[in-house]
């Protein structure tokens, strides 16, 4: 008996008393049989008069005529009148605490074949809007440990809160079916302590997922090999697209003149 009582405990709050409901009803049907045998000739039929008194129906196809039924019947009302707001609530709550969950980046993806792009930046940003636009039926993940809310909750970009060193935000990305990751470099962190960040992401991704393809942006040239060394397929060297775009600018600018 006590076994039954702490398997019991472990339902969930609704399943629990709806266990309770089911009883009361099934009490009430018992007594209302009892007490008005003409009017519920059998125990399904009380429990059917009993399951609608309590869901506030009322069809009036069976109308109790004894004191005592028609007080079970005042207190089917009750019950079941609170039961229903209760469960409205808690099911509104319910609803409620899983979009902010999903709004905060606690909850884990479960699709497959998505990019999964590293760190909220400038970078980021367009980058994922130009995925977006050139490629409609991708899914992307953002994974991020600065944020404390999803930037793009409209776009449908779905967020993880935290940091990629970890394993567990790379499983609630679920790295093992991604496609493409992008790891971007942390803008708060100077260029050697952010390509060693960089560099401990992408050796974190792969030992997850050793087919996933990484692109991994490196500031300095002196990371470059080890961040291949770790696993990234492709490097991004942003300083040296910067400068060269820089010497572009330079360069028309003096044939103008």
């Amino acid at each position: 008996m006590l076994r039954i009582y702490h398997t019991y405990l472990r339902l969930p709050m609704l399943v629990r008393l709806g266990i309770i409901l089911i009883l009361i009803l099934y009490s009430s049907a018992v007594l209302a049989h009892f007490f008005e045998k003409k009017t519920f000739p059998t125990i399904f039929e009380a429990f059917y008069w009993a399951v609608i008194t309590a869901g506030t129906v009322g069809y009036g196809d069976y109308a109790p005529y004894t004191f005592e039924v028609r007080l079970l019947a005042i207190l089917l009302v009750f019950l079941g009148g609170s039961f229903l707001a209760f469960s409205t609530i808690h099911f509104a709550s319910a609803v409620v605490k899983k979009e902010n969950r999903f709004f905060e980046g606690k909850n884990m993806y479960k699709n497959k074949d998505h990019f999964i792009i590293v760190g909220w930046n400038e970078r980021a940003r367009n980058t994922i809007y130009a995925i977006m636009e050139s490629i409609e039926t991708s899914e992307i993940v953002l994974i991020d440990d600065s944020l404390k809310s999803n930037p793009l909750y409209q776009e449908g970009v779905h967020f993880v809160q935290g940091k990629a060193s970890e394993d567990q935000i790379w499983i609630k990305a679920n790295i093992q079916k991604a496609q493409i990751v992008l790891i971007t470099a942390d803008d708060n962190l100077k260029e050697s302590n952010a390509d060693m960040n960089t560099i401990i992401s992408i050796l974190t991704a792969r030992g997850l997922n050793e087919r996933v393809l990484i692109h991994a942006e490196i500031l300095t040239s002196e990371q470059t090999t080890n961040a291949i060394r770790a696993g990234a397929n492709y490097i991004i060297q942003t300083s040296s697209l910067a400068a060269n775009e820089m010497v572009n600018s330079l360069y028309n600018k003096l044939i103008q003149k």
